[in-house]
């Protein structure tokens, strides 16, 4: 799935890291590179999604950050990421999450 959520923002122009776990994460996110947006899906390996989102809003706290993930799971987000928004993953997020992104670099 993230493959191909990678070749499908590709091909819209983006430039697109894959994140293995959550330490690679936090390793772009305390870099000198700077990030434009972040799409997060929370169930990465190792992830604690409270002190994930702490660091990444601690660190960087106008990021733009797209949680990508289950309806259930995202009444169990915090609200420490202001500039959050969340798309729910289903057979057609794709395009949804395309058109997210798409407005959310247009305001940055």
């Amino acid at each position: 799935m993230r493959e191909f959520l990678k070749r499908e923002m590709m091909a819209k122009g983006y430039r697109v890291r894959l994140a293995k776990d959550s330490r690679e994460v936090l390793k772009w996110v305390f870099s000198r590179a700077p990030l434009d947006l972040l799409i997060l899906d929370p169930d990465l390996p190792g992830t604690e999604e409270t002190e994930l989102f702490k660091q990444i809003s601690d660190r960087i706290p106008q990021l733009p950050v797209v949680i990508h993930s289950f309806q259930g799971d995202y009444a169990h987000y915090p609200e420490t990421l202001s500039t959050a928004v969340f798309v729910e993953k289903q057979g057609n997020s794709i395009e949804y999450l395309k058109k997210v992104v798409s407005e959310m670099l247009s305001h940055v």
